[in-house]
């Protein structure tokens, strides 16, 4: 995963470097090197969003660097095979983590 602002997926090139020679006996392994082999990328698809409107906006960078697991928000990450939504990201779930890491709850922290 990606640990800019936006979370994303690395590139096939990034997955391959391992996986064209581990678990190639996997189906979703195999799907990932056939993409690679006809130039394509694999798809993200957004888990969590705000409508435009909401004027919210969710930076992953400073989580990272506050060290808060991925887990937090989306489950056990590391058991799925696809990211899920796992808590319901409301403001009060937002607040409560930030009270709880003693971070900002200025209305601009997120509200831009």
């Amino acid at each position: 995963m990606t640990k800019g602002p936006v979370a994303g997926l690395p590139s096939i090139k990034t997955c391959m470097i391992c996986h064209d020679a581990i678990a190639t006996d996997k189906p979703l392994i195999q799907q990932v090197a056939n993409l690679q082999k006809s130039g394509r990328d694999l798809a993200w698809q957004r888990v969590y969003g705000y409508p435009n409107e909401s004027h919210v906006r969710f930076n992953h960078a400073p989580h990272i660097r506050a060290n808060v697991e991925c887990s937090t928000c989306h489950g056990p990450i590391a058991e799925q095979t696809v990211a899920e939504r796992n808590v319901n990201l409301t403001m009060g779930f937002c607040v409560n983590c930030h009270k709880q890491k003693n971070a900002s709850n200025d209305c601009l922290t997120c509200h831009y």
